[in-house]
């Protein structure tokens, strides 16, 4: 009954929430980015908050729980631009040449380039997984006032640890003398470089430094990355909150649509009507 109640409310909102859709090309680390802005459908060209919304680990834009984020954030009356990281989906660049850092100046190219936009007023980032320590790096290397709020969706912080202990999808390699590339899965390798850089990432020494409003979703029965992880989120960013989702897995399915009105009732208090 209650998963049934779910399927409705994710129809309902499908039907509901009416986006105006613009595809843009952003120049990134090593290519162009592809990326998609939505704004609400009754918009008339005021002023708005715009929520940058990052992907995981061999993710893209279009991940289900993404799309959904992003229309709970219209439907709060939010914009939202969702786009590919290097070497992902429709972005420019090889997957095998991805580092979090090339994504995090990823990520600052998108904000860069929302900033210019003349409607956008305020600025928010929503990160999952992977994306999600790209969100915390970057909204806390941009410095005082550029991210409003930052939301963080099963942040994974594990990602150091696997490289330390040489551990990748479920394969194994000598940390201490990194093979020139690891398979990741089907056509998908990686390079030497991420593991070298996921090895002396300062992933919460950073994110400790970001000064704005910070909440945090991680569930209970992500295998992927513990919740542990979140909670260390927590533990290191200054006034954030904390939702632990009970047997909730690491992509929340599912869970989509509570995980998407958590992020955007969260967001829509930042900024004003």
């Amino acid at each position: 009954m209650k998963k049934m109640f779910v399927m409705m409310i994710a129809v309902l909102l499908a039907m509901q929430v009416a986006a105006k859709t613009e595809q843009v090309e952003i120049q990134g680390a090593v290519g162009k980015l592809s990326a998609v802005i939505r704004t609400p459908d009754h918009w008339k060209g005021e002023q708005l908050p715009m929520v940058i919304v990052c992907h995981g680990f061999t993710g893209n834009k279009e991940a289900r729980l993404l799309q959904e984020v992003a229309d709970s954030l219209l439907a709060h009356g939010m914009a939202a631009i969702l786009f590919d990281f290097n070497g992902h989906g429709k972005s420019e660049g090889a997957f095998e040449n991805m580092t979090v850092l090339n994504e995090i100046e990823d990520a600052k190219k998108v904000y860069e380039y929302v900033c210019r936009l003349p409607y956008v007023d305020g600025v928010a980032m929503v990160g999952h997984s992977q994306g999600g320590v790209v969100t915390a790096m970057t909204a806390a290397q941009l410095g005082c006032g550029k991210i409003a709020a930052e939301v963080l969706l099963a942040p994974a912080g594990v990602l150091r640890d696997d490289a330390l202990r040489g551990y990748l999808f479920g394969q194994m390699y000598n940390p201490h003398d990194l093979p020139e590339r690891a398979h990741v899965h089907g056509d998908l390798w990686l390079g030497r470089e991420y593991a070298r850089v996921a090895q002396t990432l300062p992933i919460y020494e950073t994110a400790r430094l970001y000064e704005g409003a910070a909440y945090i979703i991680h569930g209970t029965y992500d295998t992927v990355v513990p919740y542990t992880y979140g909670q260390r989120f927590h533990y290191v960013i200054k006034d954030s909150e904390l939702t632990l989702l009970e047997k909730a897995d690491h992509g929340f399915s599912n869970r989509e649509t509570q995980v998407a009105t958590l992020t955007a009732a969260y967001l829509s208090k930042f900024f004003r009507k």
